[in-house]
C-alpha cells in the first residue's frame, strides 16, 4: 500500500529529531504547534510560510537544530531576539520546560500572537515582550536570533544581554563573506566562535522549496 504524503513527513520528522541529541518536542505537541500558528498566522502576518509541512520543517525542525551544537541545561535562562512568529522561542520552550525563555521583539501584534500561542500551548516557562533588544538590560545564559538583521547590527544587540562565560546563537544562511565579518566582529566584542554547524533543509528531497540552501548555527562564547 502507497504511505501518505503525511505519514512520509512524520516519519522524515522523526528521523530529524531522532538524530537530536538530547530533547524532541512529541508529535501531539508539534501538532498542536503547528495548527495554533497556522491559525494565527492567517489573522496576523507572522511568516510567509502558511502550510503544514512549511511549518514542521522550515519553523520547527530548523528550531531544534540548535540541540546538535548546544545543550541547555536546567534552571538556565534564554532569550530570543527578534522572536518574530515564536522561533525558535516555541520549540525550545517546550522541548525544556525546566528551562526559562523570553522573547523579545519590537513589533506589538507579533508579541501579542506568541503570547496567546503561549497560553493556548500551556506553557508555563516562557514569555515574550514587546522591546528592543538594545533597551534591555537581563543578562541571560544563552542568546538566540534567527534570521535577524546583519551581523553588523544584530552583535551590538545582543552581546550585553550575555552574561560573562554565556553563548550567543545565530541561525543564518551561510554566506563566506558574513562569516568573515562576524570573525572580525568577534576579535571586537571578545566573543570566541565555539561551533559552526552547517545544514540544509528537506536533505534527500532537491525539488523543495528551500532545499539545497545551506543554513549555519554559529555558537558564540562569551
Amino acid at each position: 500500500m502507497k504511505r501518505s504524503s503525511r505519514g512520509s513527513l512524520d516519519d522524515g520528522f522523526k528521523r530529524n529529531q531522532n538524530s537530536l541529541k538530547h530533547k524532541i518536542i512529541p508529535m501531539q505537541d508539534r501538532n498542536k504547534l503547528i495548527k495554533i500558528f497556522l491559525e494565527k498566522n492567517s489573522q496576523i502576518n507572522l511568516s510567509a510560510i502558511r502550510d503544514e509541512e512549511g511549518v514542521r520543517v522550515k519553523h520547527i525542525q530548523d528550531s531544534l537544530e540548535l540541540y546538535k551544537v548546544l545543550r541547555l541545561q536546567k534552571h538556565r535562562q534564554v532569550c530570543d531576539v527578534g522572536t518574530g512568529g515564536g522561533f525558535p522561542l516555541l520549540p525550545l520552550a517546550i522541548s525544556n520546560p525546566d528551562v526559562s525563555f523570553i522573547g523579545v521583539d519590537s513589533v506589538g501584534k507579533k508579541v501579542k500572537a506568541v503570547n496567546l500561542m503561549i497560553e493556548e500551548l500551556g506553557l508555563k516557562n516562557v514569555k515574550a515582550l514587546r522591546l528592543r533588544a538594545e533597551n534591555y538590560t537581563t543578562k541571560f545564559d544563552v542568546v538566540t536570533a534567527r534570521a535577524v538583521a546583519y551581523m553588523d547590527k544584530l552583535l551590538p544587540r545582543v552581546v550585553p544581554l550575555v552574561r560573562q562565560g554565556g553563548h550567543i546563537c545565530l541561525y543564518k544562511q551561510f554566506s563566506e563573506d558574513e562569516k568573515k565579518e562576524l570573525l572580525s566582529l568577534c576579535k571586537r566584542f571578545s566573543l570566541k566562535l565555539e561551533k559552526e554547524h552547517k545544514y540544509s533543509l528537506f536533505e534527500g528531497d532537491p525539488a523543495k522549496d528551500g532545499a539545497g540552501v545551506e543554513r549555519v548555527i554559529y555558537v558564540l562564547k562569551k
